[in-house]
């Protein structure tokens, strides 16, 4: 059937074929881009905002075991042990991939536990000499750390949803590509077909 076209003909179609494929190449690069955008986002929305989350539940746990402890001025024994699980806490949190507001948050909330750490020790070393201001002063502390915690925890919240609106922007401008796509290869396809059998039966009807 190709024989019989002209060489007009036959340039026409293959720039119809070339049109065809770097259509089919053009949505494929960006169907990868934006397939790849999900991805990251996805990964990210686990890594560094689910698992953050999870150390921030920890944390509260473990501070507002702290909190108790004041307030009943008993059971100092353990805070070595949990201090040693806070601040491994803390350093997986530094790992993640921070925002400007939450390092500083983060910042804040390891100057905050240094202070708590020194009223700690001081009723360590000296039960006997415990004070009510100290109690109180270990109790505003914790109260000042809790604030933090709840600031990053909103944190994680605010920076999931950003995340999953460009994953959906992303998985929406896939699928309106694909439907481009699909409706460019059907008129290139009926272009094609015109090139080929038009000019045939146009000559038909001449003779």
């Amino acid at each position: 059937m190709f024989t019989k076209l002209s060489t007009l003909q036959r340039i026409q179609v293959g720039f119809v074929l070339a049109m065809a494929f770097l259509l089919v190449l053009g949505s494929n690069r960006l169907n990868q881009r934006h397939f790849y955008t999900i991805q990251t986002t996805v990964n990210s929305v686990f890594k560094d905002r689910v698992v953050v989350q999870d150390l921030i539940y920890q944390l509260n746990t473990i501070f507002h075991t702290k909190e108790l402890r004041f307030i009943l001025n008993e059971n100092f024994k353990t805070v070595v042990t949990e201090n040693l699980k806070i601040e491994e806490l803390l350093t997986d949190f530094g790992t993640t991939d921070l925002t400007s507001k939450e390092f500083d948050l983060l910042e804040k909330l390891n100057e905050q536990f240094i202070h708590l750490k020194k009223l700690e020790n001081e009723r360590l070393e000296s039960p006997d000499l415990f004070s009510e201001n100290t109690r109180v002063a270990g109790v505003k502390k914790l109260d000042d750390i809790k604030t933090s915690l709840n600031g990053l925890a909103e944190i994680q919240l605010e920076e999931s949803g950003q995340l999953t609106q460009v994953s959906n922007k992303s998985l929406s401008m896939n699928i309106l590509l694909s439907k481009l796509e699909v409706g460019f290869l059907i008129v290139i396809g009926i272009a094609m077909l015109a090139l080929i059998f038009y000019p045939i039966e146009k000559v038909r009807v001449l003779s």
